[in-house]
This record gives structure tokens, C-alpha cells and sequence, in this order.
């Protein structure tokens, strides 16, 4: 587990809209973020999202998850992911399960596996809207951003959106410019394009949707983004590294999590040693949890500078860091 010790308020209300459905947090005084991850390598779905699922729970430790994650590669099809989600319900209110389907789930213990599952609790604010593809992902993603608006322009230290769904490259530059037209040009923004467009949210599976997921809280967010100028696979798996310590910045007692979204394409190119993918960007990290997943299109700035984008063959690195 990995605690930052500070104090806001989060609880859980929904709301419905037409082709739009939002999840915000407001509400509950509670001391510190704390964050738990874990995985499985089983291929059975319901055992993998349940055993990555109660790992996560053990790594959290006493604290209540306020929102869980959940990337996987595990089985095919709608009723395999639905079968994966029911084994995190069962160690997780399934209300407050999100994520997408991946090529890989990546977590400090393994990059190979088949589910992996991150738990946040303790004083974090969450906040999530899902819209589908009517209009286009531009569109989709202004109807994402309108939903997110309020949360997102209440006072809060520290403020990032997931971004993850039915974008695969290009549609995710596309997604990304529709939300950040409405929160702004440079709102921090990352995530990454789910393999086969199967999007997770309240613990059902959905198909063709685009998910923004807004995390609030009393942190920073320092990000990066690399991609290797050739295909060469020692410097495919050198970028990664590269990024995780642009992102960090040397700051690694400061971090709470470190989250990664790398590309599919990517991983094929490293083959069987995309092991040592994961080696470097532990090198970086440290002890620090990281999470993430290798999808079809990541999406987030260059640096901290930059307006985020959506783009290919990268590996886009976010550390959430205490203030």
C-alpha cells in the first residue's frame, strides 16, 4: 500500500443522461491516499479477476476502495470479460469497477499477465462519464468533458482524467480534442485505447463507449511520453524507462503511483523480452506501485508543458505525485 497523508471528501452519487452516463464523488472526510494493486496470470476469467482482484484488496490494506481499475487480456468476447468482472465483484463493489480490455495488463510484478486490478482509496475524488460514438469521438469526448465540467472546475489540488475506451488510433487524438475543447487545451489528461473497443464501467461491459475518469486530490501529476526512433527492440524497451524517469524527475519518495500506458505494437516489437520493459521502468519508479496497460493507442502530453494528444507507438508515462 502507498499512502499520502492529506484530507477531502469523497462518497458516491450517479446520474443517467441520454447515450451519457456519469458517476461523480462528492461528500465524506477521510485521511490520506492509499493506493493496492495486484494481478493474475490465470486464464480462467472469473479466478483472474478474482485472485488479481483480492491482491489488490491486501495491498490496500484496511482502507475503503473509492475506485477500482481493472485492464485484461483474459479470454474472448463479452461473456469472458463479464465472467472476469463478476471475480473482481466479488472482492469489490462492482459499482465502482472501470477499466477496458488490453493486450496485457502492466503492474511493478508482471507485464505478462492476464487481469490486473488497482484499488484507490482514502482522500480521492472520483468522478466518471461514459458516452458512446454517436457523432463521432470528437463529439463523444465533448459530451464526456461536459459531464466531467463541474468536478473538474471545483477547487482541488491536484486534477487528472483517465481516458480510455472504443479510440484505437487515430480516434483517440480525435477523443482528446473533443474533451479537452470544453475543460481546456492543457487539462491533464492520459490513458490509452482498449483492444477490441470492450469498455468496463459500474463492473458491465460495454461496447463502442469512451470513458473519462477524473481523479481529484491533494497531488501533482508530472508526465511523459516516448517513442523509439527506431524499431530496434533494446531501444523500444530503453524509451520506457527513459519516460518513467522524465515523469518522476527524481522524485520517487514523493510518488503514490506511477501509471503506464504503453502500445500494443510496441510489445510485439520486444517480443519476449518485453520483461525487461518492465525492468526499467521499476528502475525508475522504485518501490512505487505502477499500472497500466498496453492498448491500441495511448493518449497524453509529451511533458508537462505540452496539450495532450493522441497518438501511436508511444509509451506515456503519468507519476502522481504528493504536493
Amino acid at each position: 500500500m502507498k499512502r499520502l497523508g492529506n484530507t477531502l471528501r469523497s462518497g458516491l452519487v450517479c446520474l443517467m443522461l441520454v447515450g451519457l452516463t456519469t458517476l461523480a464523488a462528492p461528500g465524506v472526510l477521510a485521511a490520506g491516499v492509499e493506493v493496492g494493486n495486484g494481478y493474475s496470470t490465470s486464464n480462467d476469467p472469473q479466478q483472474a479477476g478474482a485472485e488479481a482482484a483480492a491482491k489488490a484488496k491486501a495491498a490496500i490494506g484496511d482502507s475503503q476502495a473509492k475506485v477500482v481499475l481493472v485492464f485484461d487480456s483474459v479470454g474472448q468476447g463479452i461473456p469472458a470479460k463479464q465472467a472476469m468482472l463478476q471475480g473482481v465483484a466479488s472482492v469489490f463493489d462492482a459499482s465502482i469497477v472501470y477499466g477496458c480490455s488490453a493486450y496485457a495488463p502492466i503492474t511493478q510484478d508482471c507485464n505478462t499477465g492476464t487481469v490486473g486490478v488497482l484499488a484507490i482509496g482514502g482522500d480521492v475524488r472520483a468522478t466518471a462519464a461514459m458516452a458512446d460514438l454517436e457523432g463521432g469521438h470528437e463529439a463523444c469526448g465533448k459530451r464526456i468533458g461536459e459531464a466531467l465540467k463541474e468536478a473538474a472546475a471545483a477547487e482541488s489540488a491536484g486534477r487528472v482524467v483517465l481516458l480510455f475506451g472504443a479510440c484505437h488510433v487515430p480516434a483517440n487524438d480525435k477523443l482528446v480534442g473533443g474533451l479537452n475543447s470544453v475543460l481546456g487545451e492543457k487539462f491533464p489528461v492520459v490513458g490509452g485505447a482498449a483492444k477490441d473497443d470492450l469498455l468496463y464501467y459500474q463492473g458491465k461491459v460495454f461496447s463502442q463507449n469512451n470513458l473519462g475518469l477524473l481523479l481529484r486530490g491533494d497531488f501533482t501529476c508530472s508526465f511523459a511520453a516516448k517513442n523509439a526512433p527506431t524499431k530496434q527492440k533494446d531501444r523500444v524497451i530503453v524509451v520506457a524507462g527513459e519516460a518513467a524517469e522524465q515523469a518522476l524527475g527524481g522524485r520517487q519518495d514523493d510518488a503514490l503511483l506511477v501509471f503506464a500506458f504503453d502500445c500494443g505494437g510496441r510489445r510485439g516489437q520486444m517480443g519476449g523480452d518485453v520483461d525487461k520493459e518492465l525492468g526499467v521502468m521499476k528502475a525508475a519508479a522504485g518501490k512505487n506501485p505502477i499500472f497500466g496497460f498496453y492498448g491500441s493507442g495511448e493518449i497524453g502530453p509529451k511533458d508537462n508543458d505540452s496539450a495532450p494528444s493522441g497518438v501511436a507507438y508511444h509509451v506515456i508515462i503519468c507519476a502522481i505525485l504528493a504536493k
